[in-house]
C-alpha cells in the first residue's frame, strides 16, 4: 500500500513537472514568435514563411525522401520569393532551405546504401577541400562561406540522387524533376501572353534571369526525352495516358521556352544533343532539328540574337560591346591583372566577383562575375583548383564511356548532360545558378549511380 502512494505520488509529480515545462514551452515559443513579428514584421513573406520551415523539419525525420522530393519539385518556383525573403544581404529562406537539404543528404544516407554513398564522397572529396581551402583566404569570407554551403548543397543531391537511383527511384526522381516545371511554364506563358518579360523581351519565368530558366528547361528536357525512351523497370508504374498526354505537352512548351528565353549557349547545347541524338538513335530526329533549325531562323527575336554577335566587337569609347565581346574583354582583363604569383592557388572563394571594379574598365564600380566558371575558377583557386575539378568532370566522363558497353542510351544521355553542363560553364556563372544546380546534380548522381554500377558488374568475376 505504501509502494502505491508512493508511485501515485512519483506519477503526479512527473505529471505536473512536464506541465510546467509544456507551459514554459509554449511561452518561450509565444516569446520567440512576438519577437520574430515585431523583427521582420514588415517583411510579410519572411514572416509567414519561416514557419512553415517547421512542419518540413518535422518531416526530415518522418519521411527524408519525401522532404526530398517536396523540396527539388518546388524549388524552381521559389526565386521570386527567397529574393524576398531575407534576413540580410547574405542569409535568408534560401540558405535556411540549404541546410534543410543538406541533413536532408545526410538522413538519407545514414538510411540508404553505403557503397553508393563512397562513391560519392571520393568523387567529391577533392572539389570540397579545395573549396574549404578557397574560403580561408577569400577576400570576402561571408560570401565564400555562402557559396561553400551551396556547393555542399550540389554535393548533397548529388548523393541523394545515386542512393534513389539504387533503390530504383530513377524514374520517380525524373518524373518529379520534369513535373516541377508545369508552374514555370505557367507563369512564362503568362508573362508571353501580358508582355510582362524580362529585360531585352527575354521569358524569365519563376527565375531571377533568362538565362537560368533556358538551363533548367534543357535539363528538365533531357529527363523527359529519357522517360519516354525507356521502360518501368521492377516496382516502377508505367506512366498513365494522362501523364503521357502531359509530357507530350510539357515537351513543345520546353522547346519553345528556350527559344523565348534568347539563350544562345542553351540554343548551342540543345542543337548538339539532338543532333547526337539523331546520328545515334533516330534519323528522323535530324529532319525534325532541320526544320526546328529553319523556323527558329525565321523568328525575329532569334535573327537579332544571331546579328547581334557580329556587331559590337572592339572596345571603343561610347561603343556597346555585345554580350560574347563583353565577356571576352572581361576574361581578358582579370587574367591579365592576376599577378603570377598567385597561379598556383588564386585570389580565393569568390575572388574574381570581388576585384572585378579594380580590374574591368567598364565595371562603374560593379561587381561581375567572369561568366565562364574556367576562367574564375583558375582566378579564385589558380592551377590547383582547374586541375582539381578537371579530374573530377573526367572522372564522370569516364564513367559516363564505361557505360556505353551497359546500357548505350543512358550513356549518352549522361554523357551529353556532362558535355552540355561543361558548355554552358563556358559562357556564364552557372555554378552559381543553386536553383538549376539542385535538379542538374541531382539527376547527374543518379546516371552517375548507374556508371559506377554497370562498372562494378562488369569488373565482377
Amino acid at each position: 500500500m505504501q509502494q502505491m502512494n508512493f508511485a501515485t505520488h512519483s506519477n503526479q509529480f512527473l505529471y505536473g513537472l512536464g506541465l510546467i515545462a509544456g507551459v514554459a514551452a509554449l511561452l518561450l515559443f509565444g516569446a520567440a514568435v512576438g519577437l520574430y513579428a515585431n523583427r521582420f514584421g514588415e517583411h510579410m513573406v519572411l514572416m509567414l514563411g519561416t514557419p512553415l520551415l517547421i512542419p518540413l523539419g518535422l518531416l526530415l525525420f518522418v519521411n527524408p525522401r519525401l522532404l526530398f522530393y517536396v523540396l527539388i519539385g518546388t524549388r524552381c518556383a521559389l526565386d521570386p520569393v527567397l529574393e524576398s525573403a531575407r534576413f540580410s544581404s547574405s542569409f535568408g529562406l534560401g540558405a535556411l532551405l540549404n541546410m534543410l537539404l543538406v541533413a536532408c543528404a545526410v538522413m538519407i544516407s545514414i538510411q540508404g546504401d553505403k557503397v553508393r554513398l563512397k562513391q560519392s564522397i571520393l568523387l567529391w572529396a577533392l572539389p570540397l577541400l579545395v573549396m574549404v581551402f578557397g574560403v580561408t583566404y577569400a577576400p570576402d569570407t561571408l560570401a565564400a562561406l555562402k557559396r561553400l554551403i551551396g556547393f555542399i548543397s550540389y554535393f548533397s543531391v548529388f548523393t541523394i540522387g545515386m542512393i534513389l537511383f539504387e533503390e530504383k527511384k530513377l524514374r520517380t526522381l525524373l518524373r518529379v524533376v520534369v513535373m516541377s516545371s508545369a508552374l514555370p511554364i505557367a507563369v512564362g506563358l503568362y508573362q508571353f501572353a501580358t508582355g510582362s518579360l524580362a529585360a531585352e523581351g527575354r521569358l524569365a519565368a519563376t527565375f531571377t534571369h533568362p538565362n537560368i530558366f533556358a538551363f533548367y528547361c534543357l535539363l528538365v528536357l533531357i529527363a523527359l526525352v529519357y522517360l519516354r525512351r525507356t521502360s518501368a523497370g521492377p516496382g516502377e508504374s508505367e506512366p498513365g495516358w494522362l501523364e503521357s498526354a502531359t509530357h507530350s505537352v510539357l515537351f513543345v512548351l520546353l522547346l519553345v521556352s528556350i527559344v523565348l528565353t534568347q539563350t544562345r549557349s542553351a540554343w548551342v547545347a540543345l542543337t548538339l544533343i539532338a543532333l547526337t541524338y539523331g546520328v545515334v538513335f533516330s534519323r528522323k530526329t535530324l529532319l525534325w532539328l532541320f526544320l526546328g533549325l529553319l523556323l527558329a531562323a525565321l523568328t525575329p527575336e532569334v535573327q537579332e540574337r544571331i546579328v547581334d554577335l557580329f556587331s559590337g566587337n572592339e572596345v571603343a569609347n561610347y561603343g556597346k560591346l555585345n554580350s560574347f565581346a563583353w565577356r571576352q574583354y572581361i576574361w581578358e582583363s582579370g587574367l591579365n591583372w592576376m599577378d603570377t604569383s598567385r597561379y598556383l592557388l588564386g585570389y580565393g572563394i569568390g575572388g574574381f566577383y570581388h576585384y572585378s571594379p579594380e580590374f574591368f574598365p567598364l565595371s562603374g564600380g560593379t561587381h561581375y562575375g567572369a561568366h565562364n566558371v574556367f576562367v574564375e575558377r583558375f582566378f579564385d583557386g589558380g592551377v590547383l583548383a582547374v586541375s582539381v575539378f578537371s579530374v573530377f568532370f573526367l572522372v564522370q566522363i569516364q564513367k559516363a564511356f564505361a557505360l556505353i558497353r551497359h546500357d548505350r542510351f543512358t550513356a549518352l544521355v549522361y554523357l551529353g548532360m556532362i558535355l552540355s553542363y561543361l558548355t554552358l560553364n563556358a559562357s556564364d556563372n552557372v555554378v552559381d545558378y543553386l536553383a538549376y544546380n539542385w535538379y542538374y546534380w541531382a539527376v547527374a548522381g543518379a546516371f552517375y549511380a548507374a556508371a559506377c554500377q554497370a562498372t562494378s558488374s562488369r569488373l565482377r568475376p
